[in-house]
């Protein structure tokens, strides 16, 4: 008697098994990261699955694909806020705009990462009065007025995020701040001690 080894699958695994590469070019209109499709689509699968055991699914190739489309936006809504808060948190130092060879480009993007490392580490107060000028370019006046703050409680919180992100840096693997970054913090400085 010959034994036959059957696997049945379910109308989601025919769904999924059927329209895998089809599932892949959908996800692709969303994420451009070959990494993330694949991961998506495996993600894809298993909630699918796991909503087919609660009960029959009507329409699996259909389910899949709507589950591909959330699954997608909530991917790009998580990526978009991360990206936001990437950006609310730091401010460019001069010499990562335009890096002319892969080494400098390479220095540059080391630079912003440790930039926004000190910067995330600042007291609340002070992370938003430094970036609301460093990165938005508010006046100091404006800036006190949407936290309410004197100018020169501003001020000082500015001169603190100039003076404590150029400590981390330092730091961190012997970085040391730019030129220009070093004259802010020294007119910074100046302008503290003359309100003070």
């Amino acid at each position: 008697m010959k034994r036959r080894a059957e696997h049945h699958r379910s109308p989601v695994d025919e769904a999924y098994v059927a329209n895998a590469d089809h599932l892949r070019r959908f996800l692709s209109r969303f994420l451009f990261d070959f990494r993330d499709i694949e991961d998506l689509s495996q993600e894809v699968y298993l909630r699918a699955s796991k909503a087919e055991k609660n009960g029959p699914v009507r329409s699996p190739k259909a389910f899949l694909f709507r589950v591909a489309r959330n699954l997608a936006l909530n991917e790009l809504s998580r990526k978009s806020r991360r990206l936001t808060d990437f950006i609310e948190d730091v401010t460019v130092g001069g010499d990562v705009a335009s890096p002319h060879t892969l080494d400098e480009q390479q220095h540059g993007e080391q630079r912003f990462a440790l930039f926004c490392r000190a910067a995330s580490r600042l007291p609340a107060q002070c992370r938003r009065a430094f970036l609301m000028r460093k990165v938005y370019g508010y006046s100091h006046r404006e800036i006190a007025e949407q936290l309410g703050v004197s100018t020169s409680t501003v001020e000082k919180h500015i001169a603190t995020g100039l003076y404590r992100c150029n400590q981390f840096m330092q730091a961190m693997e012997g970085v040391t701040p730019s030129p220009a970054q070093t004259l802010q913090i020294k007119e910074s400085n100046e302008g503290d001690k003359s309100h003070g």
